[in-house]
């Protein structure tokens, strides 16, 4: 509740022309490159991010559609918005993310951050995210994963993700998914391990189809 009053008193400027009123201008993210559509685990070029036919045996997820790449003032977003408390960039990230194109029978949920750095922050990134993002698109939202244990993930090499995750996400009520395209919601992909583990675990619980939209990829 202490947004507004913090955005009267201490008004945000975007982080690229320093305009008041936004971290980000509408003007300056429109300027934004769009991420290439390509295969999130090979790179191969791809139409609408679809996982590539030699990677769909192994991978759990129809796609990745990532809005950006994770550089310049994309990255310098991302960056206040997760360690320095600026949950005002919910803002700039969902209304780029709406270059996205989705069923209209989506079920929306986050990828739930690691329990520490949700006491650090004080809140959880990517289900503000999901969230403000359910909202624009007037799509049912639901938080369906649960996280076990601590990992943290963004230091980590992909064979480390894959160990630390292979048990690191359940879905607490199955039926809340089942037979549904569900699609997860992230704030930045890497190696995409995450994504993977969490894709799993929803199919597991009888999810028809699990995709995934984030904001940029590394």
């Amino acid at each position: 509740m202490f947004d507004p009053l913090l955005s009267l008193i201490a008004p945000h400027q975007c982080l690229q022309c320093g305009v008041e009123g936004t971290l980000w201008c509408m003007d300056c993210r429109e300027a934004v490159p769009p991420a290439i559509e390509r295969c999130y685990r090979c790179h191969a070029l791809s139409a609408r991010s679809r996982t590539c036919a030699s990677c769909r045996l192994p991978s759990p997820l129809y796609s990745v559609q990532a809005a950006t790449r994770y550089e310049g003032h994309a990255k310098r977003l991302i960056w206040r918005f997760k360690f320095e408390r600026a949950k005002a960039a919910v803002y700039p990230i969902t209304a780029i993310m709406e270059r996205h194109s989705l069923a209209s029978e989506s079920l929306i949920v986050p990828v739930p951050t690691s329990t520490n750095r949700v006491r650090q922050r004080g809140y959880d990134q990517t289900v503000l995210i999901a969230r403000r993002f359910s909202l624009q698109r007037s799509l049912p939202y639901h938080a369906a994963l649960m996280r076990l244990g601590r990992q943290q993930q963004h230091t980590a090499t992909r064979a480390q993700r894959l160990s630390q995750l292979a048990q690191a996400f359940i879905v607490p009520r199955p039926g809340s998914v089942n037979g549904k395209h569900v699609v997860l919601v992230d704030d930045v992909i890497t190696t995409g391990a995450t994504l993977e583990a969490a894709a799993r675990a929803l199919k597991l619980a009888g999810a028809k189809r699990v995709s995934a939209i984030v904001f940029a990829q590394a």
